[in-house]
């Protein structure tokens, strides 16, 4: 186990990490990571897909208030987490079941709900977000 690493698996930062990743973000202004790369000890070179480069600079961002916290989340969940994970309200979670726009199985009288289905329709309606914001930056462009 690292030295700043706990028993319970936190991992404690100081101050100079802290500074650097103050220092990151004044560079990166409002730009986010979509691709990094590491270094091993023998000097390879890995390079991080864009989920993995995303949580890299989450951590980042998280480190000079010093509010970062990292949880793998498990391959089913309930209603109530998958609601959370997807920004919305445990009925509007149910109501996307009914329509067909996210598939759940039942345990018990439970909904319980696939990691990968709920994180595929959070990074559709990001998209989907993302689109209409570009159409509405588009128009009112149009309208100057």
């Amino acid at each position: 186990m690292a030295p700043n690493v706990l028993a319970n698996g936190a991992l404690l930062v100081d101050e100079t990490v802290r500074r650097d990743a103050e220092l990151f973000i004044e560079r990166a202004h409002d730009r986010n990571v979509t691709q990094g790369s590491l270094t091993l000890d023998d000097g390879t070179t890995l390079q991080l897909d864009r989920k993995l480069a995303e949580l890299v600079q989450f951590v980042i961002r998280g480190l000079p208030s010093g509010t970062v916290s990292v949880h793998a989340v498990p391959a089913e969940m309930t209603s109530t987490t998958a609601a959370s994970v997807l920004g919305v309200s445990r009925p509007t979670l149910m109501k996307m079941v009914k329509d067909d726009l996210l598939a759940s199985h039942k345990v018990g009288a439970h909904h319980r709900f696939k990691h990968t289905d709920v994180a595929d329709l959070a990074e559709v309606r990001r998209a989907a977000r993302l689109e209409a914001f570009t159409e509405l930056r588009e128009l009112d462009e149009a309208l100057e």
